[in-house]
């Protein structure tokens, strides 16, 4: 599970580095505005970069564990992580309901 979660920090460092290139890129090919000759460039230079540039290969995991199923996007922390820890008093603003 550990080398899961290096891959995917791996791919969210790639994708902070080339995403402001990768936006202007996409503007450009979706600007109906601009010359035809311009937008196939864009897009030959948005097909050249790494795949793993994209938002859509990344994928939200756990912080502790690595699991990939129902993070909690605001704590990075998994539904079962979040329930422990909120249950040992670890996490402020959770009370336990009965």
């Amino acid at each position: 599970m550990k080398k899961y979660i290096e891959k995917m920090k791996k791919k969210q460092s790639l994708f902070l580095k080339y995403e402001r290139t990768r936006k202007l890129l996409k503007t450009i090919v979706n600007s109906s505005a601009l010359p035809h000759q311009l937008r196939e460039k864009a897009q030959t230079e948005l097909n050249g970069l790494p795949r793993d540039t994209s938002i859509v290969r990344h994928k939200n995991l756990c912080i502790l564990t690595g699991r990939g199923r129902s993070v909690y996007s605001g704590y990075k922390l998994s539904r079962l992580m979040l329930k422990k820890l909120s249950r040992d008093g670890m996490l402020t603003g959770f009370r336990k309901s009965s």
